[in-house]
């Protein structure tokens, strides 16, 4: 992030902890408890966000090598990203064009030059198109349709991954949807991220969450550090100010800046030595999945893909600036050790509020002046499903 900036939210967190007060909305707000649970809102949510929006779905460092691919299954559709001998990154629904079948099974690997059935041995190559067909004879006269795997649109913008679900539309290129990610994201996140030098980092450490919650209690647990006092009391509340934050809305991104304690000594400074991230966590939210927290030394990326309304998927890695020493690996898994308790305790509440969703006692759910991340995510979601 840009210096200015930073001094900017700085001075913003000291005069808000001189003042004993936070960021907040004139209102406080609510949502509808149904909207965890209705069927009808969820298909919305799948179609119109997870199908249409651009989302991340790895970072390139996952694909360094000619042969290198991953693979997903994202609402139902499957999906596997790959670099060809080329070099040129390709997408498309792991589905072959015969009877469904799926072609890539492995979650990632190397040495892909092939993408072959498993049930019929249909091969394709890797820029998509029909290879072979055993006794092709008896598909004379096949439609075109059949010859070619459906290709999704991929991007590499600032490091990460982008797919859309949603295969080309007409007339659309590969560069276009490059553009259209970039203007998604807006101005002020493609600067942050530019300056945090995302495309040279390196995945360490990924791990795989499944819980029975709704993808959005996933998410809303991100959006306020109103609950940090009490449910985080034992790994992470000492080295945070009370319910301090401030939250900023870039469109239907989202960027909130959560103080350390550490920060009210920047006071005593130079503001030449002022830097934002060993004094506060930066979130970042890429509407409408992935939340990304910018530390010191290293950045957490948390992926959250709805498997049901009831259930969810999250995939995280930490993003290093380069491959880590015996020594840097045991400190980052330590650093991931504090941080994959507090999400445990995250999800601790995120079950029992599934749980409570079923009762019947709320109908609606209240969002304090304080909590305006939340409503700001909410706001957005209904923006896109209405």
């Amino acid at each position: 992030m840009q210096l200015e900036e930073q001094h900017r939210l700085i001075d913003r967190v000291l005069q808000l902890e001189t003042d004993k007060t936070t960021d907040m909305a004139e209102h406080c707000s609510a949502i509808d408890v149904a909207l965890y649970r209705d069927e009808k809102q969820f298909h919305s949510e799948e179609e119109n966000l997870f199908r249409q929006l651009p989302m991340i779905v790895g970072h390139v460092s996952q694909l360094p090598a000619p042969g290198d691919f991953i693979t997903h299954d994202i609402c139902g559709v499957p999906v596997v990203v790959l670099r060809r001998q080329t070099g040129e990154l390709k997408a498309f629904m792991n589905v072959c064009k015969h009877r469904g079948g799926r072609l890539v099974r492995d979650e990632k690997g190397s040495d892909l030059r092939v993408l072959v059935c498993h049930y019929h041995a249909w091969t394709y190559d890797t820029d998509g198109s029909l290879r072979g067909v055993p006794h092709k004879d008896g598909f004379r006269g096949m439609p075109d349709g059949c010859n070619n795997l459906t290709e999704l649109p991929v991007s590499d913008h600032l490091g990460f991954l982008w797919v859309r679900l949603a295969p080309f539309r007409r007339y659309e290129t590969a560069t276009q949807f490059n553009r259209s990610v970039e203007e998604f994201l807006g101005e002020q996140f493609n600067a942050d991220f530019s300056s945090y030098g995302t495309s040279s980092h390196t995945v360490f450490d990924p791990v795989d969450f499944h819980r029975p919650i709704n993808w959005k209690l996933a998410i809303d647990t991100f959006l306020e550090n109103y609950h940090v006092r009490k449910t985080h009391r034992n790994t992470i509340d000492a080295m945070f100010l009370d319910t301090v934050g401030i939250y900023e809305r870039f469109g239907c991104q989202q960027r909130n800046l959560y103080p350390k304690k550490s920060i009210v000594s920047l006071r005593d400074k130079p503001r030449s030595e002022w830097q934002l991230c060993e004094h506060g966590n930066m979130l970042y939210t890429f509407f409408p999945n992935t939340l990304i927290l910018i530390e010191p030394d290293h950045i957490n990326v948390s992926i959250v893909f709805p498997d049901g309304i009831e259930h969810t998927k999250l995939i995280n890695f930490t993003l290093l600036p380069e491959e880590p020493t015996e020594k840097g690996i045991k400190y980052f898994r330590k650093n991931n050790d504090i941080l994959y308790a507090a999400l445990e305790e995250d999800f601790s509440m995120a079950i029992d509020i599934q749980k409570g969703l079923r009762s019947g006692a709320n109908q609606q759910f209240l969002h304090g002046r304080f909590e305006q991340g939340l409503k700001y995510f909410h706001e957005s979601v209904e923006g896109f499903c209405e």
